[in-house]
């Protein structure tokens, strides 16, 4: 069987375990698939036999991690290389995933390849880059997919902050040296889906892959957008003041100038979906709020 239900998802109540439900996988929450519980791993693969894995669960609260350096690596780290192991055992492939943000500093007009040396500035991006190391010990057959800057149309995202803060706000400070691929959950999911598939097939894969859409673009740059947006669908349109990180204490630093070079994904699945259209369906989908419930719902 190698239909998308073949395909178990870990994470599957966060951002892109929704969106991987939606191209008919099997997505499992924490209560059901908890990575950091190896016995439960291994008794839900049992159970389901999936063809191959995508492990989306992660600690992502990046600032709070800071203060939560156990809790992170207890999922990002110690919780990839139980399932990675789990997986492994069983013969099971595994899509894991990972970020941008195991880069400090990059130059925006020479995005890093996969071949590029990991420094993370973080505790996010140093527990995130031990999952990878520990995914890599495991053994088993895997790809680890780093993507950046996640956005979909009803949770909490760059788009739905900025949205939010401009509703109180005439002017706004937005950030000029970071930089990345605003990347649409459906559109990835699909195409995790289609990466999953190959390494069912036992096609030949890179294990560590760059994904996400064209072009680059600053966080500012993609606040102007969210903006123009905006304002024609009757939504705020705050004056916006170019800064640099500097300007904001943050727990946890973030990377500057790092793009990721996903040239070889690209020639293995085909190109991801410009952002620019999914982005303004996505302010759009903000302004409208949530969609109403039927009459008689309860």
């Amino acid at each position: 069987m190698s239909g998308a239900g073949s395909i178990l998802v870990t994470g599957g109540s966060g951002r892109l375990g929704q969106a991987l439900a939606r191209q008919g996988c099997t997505a499992l929450g924490r209560d059901r698939m908890d990575i950091t519980q190896p016995e439960q791993l291994a008794a839900a693969l049992d159970d389901f036999r999936p063809a191959a894995v995508i492990n989306a669960a992660a600690y992502t609260a990046v600032d709070a991690a800071e203060e939560n350096e156990v809790a992170a690596r207890a999922i990002n780290a110690d919780g990839a290389g139980h399932i990675a192991a789990c997986c492994a055992a069983a013969g099971i492939p595994l899509i894991h995933m990972s970020t941008d943000m195991v880069f400090s500093a990059g130059d925006p007009d020479h995005p890093l390849d996969e071949a590029a040396r990991p420094s993370p500035n973080s505790v996010y991006g140093a527990t995130k880059l031990e999952g990878e190391l520990a995914v890599q010990a495991a053994g088993g057959r895997h790809v680890i997919a780093r993507v950046s800057w996640l956005f979909d149309r009803t949770g909490t995202s760059f788009i739905s902050k900025m949205l939010e803060i401009a509703a109180d706000r005439p002017v706004l400070k937005v950030v000029t040296d970071e930089t990345g691929r605003p990347t649409d959950t459906d559109a990835l999911a699909a195409h995790l889906v289609q990466l999953a598939r190959h390494l069912i097939e036992a096609i030949e894969i890179p294990s560590l892959l760059h994904l996400g859409p064209g072009p680059a673009v600053s966080r500012f740059d993609w606040a102007r957008r969210v903006f123009e947006t905006s304002a024609r669908a009757g939504g705020p349109r705050p004056e916006l003041e170019p800064v640099t990180s500097d300007t904001f204490q943050t727990a946890a630093e973030r990377p500057r100038g790092v793009v990721l070079d996903i040239r070889r994904a690209d020639a293995l699945l085909g190109p991801l979906p410009d952002w620019q259209a999914s982005s303004d369906e996505a302010v759009r989908a903000h302004l409208a709020g949530p969609p109403s419930a039927p009459k008689g719902s309860r």
